[in-house]
């Protein structure tokens, strides 16, 4: 809930501050061609668009069977009218491998970026995988992990396994001993702990619970959410107050109360984000117990005289 505000806090501040730019989806015909655009609404039939320089302009329709893929804005790629690659044979004096059987799956990169594709050739150095008619490959120091539509999930660098996910009725049937802590990981906008995705309340019960100093850093997190929803909020008052004012056909306090707002505006983004900073802070420090061993400084009596020692 809080990282929900503190996402739509920054898009307003966002707003703003600076005139919103038109986002760029590309839909790739099954001719190859490439339409630069601004997708407004998709049918099981049709898409429907604008031209990317001509958003007031008329409004585009396309037939989905004249269509490859849809790359959107935020990375995510969308397959039409695919047809599956056969993998090729391999020599049999070639290492053993994990093949995945040309199945749809999302493939989630280190970056963030998500890509929708039919992967054909999993290992444990690269991906390969097709999106529309192009083979393409991927490095495994790319990927965050792979999860396929049948439920399985392969993940890279780190320690986890190829597994399956476990439905509601297989957990209830093999009870499992329940895990000590381990690692927060960040993935993406989520958090993972013990093979779970946990919430940003769950992640704090931990903190507080296992180290009070991550604990600090998460709370100082918290308040700095407060400040920032506090000033962004005086500066949208300040603007919707100098749009108020232009009823009365005198710009000069717009203008004005504009300029003012910037202040808090820029305050509250400030603040916003330093939060977000706060919150990676205090799961790298949680998490550094993990990477270390700890080192203490002993006193140490022996017979000849008293020493330090340093325990690992």
């Amino acid at each position: 809930m809080r990282h929900t505000l503190l996402r739509s806090i920054i898009g307003i501040a966002t707003l703003l501050l600076a005139a919103s730019a038109s986002a760029q989806d590309i839909i790739v015909t099954t001719a190859a061609q490439k339409i630069e655009a601004k997708i407004t609404e998709v049918t099981k039939s049709e898409v429907r668009y604008k031209e990317k320089n001509y958003l007031d302009g008329p409004t585009f329709v396309i037939s989905t069977d004249e269509i490859s893929s849809i790359i959107y804005a935020n990375g995510k790629v969308v397959l039409y009218n695919q047809a599956a690659v056969p993998s090729e044979p391999q020599p049999e004096e070639e290492p053993a491998k994990v093949v995945a059987d040309e199945s749809l799956a999302d493939i989630l990169l280190l970056s963030g970026q998500s890509i929708t594709a039919r992967v054909t050739e999993l290992k444990s150095d690269h991906v390969t995988y097709v999106v529309g008619e192009e083979v393409q490959t991927l490095q495994a120091s790319q990927i965050n992990r792979v999860t396929f539509h049948n439920g399985q999930v392969k993940a890279y660098n780190t320690q986890e396994p190829l597994i399956a996910r476990k439905t509601k009725s297989s957990a209830a049937a093999t009870p499992s001993a329940p895990r000590t802590s381990g690692r927060i990981y960040r993935d993406n906008k989520e958090y993972m702990h013990n093979d779970k995705y946990i919430s940003a309340k769950e992640v704090a019960r931990i903190l507080e619970q296992e180290d009070k100093a991550a604990y600090k850093r998460w709370k100082a997190g918290d308040g700095m959410v407060i400040g920032g929803a506090v000033c962004v909020g005086i500066g949208g008052g300040l603007v919707v107050g100098g749009l108020v004012s232009l009823a009365s056909g005198d710009v000069t306090p717009c203008v004005a109360l504009n300029c003012v707002a910037l202040a808090p505006l820029g305050i509250g983004l400030g603040l916003c984000l330093g939060a977000n900073a706060q919150y990676n802070k205090a799961i790298d420090i949680y998490n550094s117990k993990y990477d270390h061993a700890a080192v203490q400084l002993k006193w140490q009596v022996a017979p000849n005289g008293v020493g330090l020692a340093i325990a690992f």
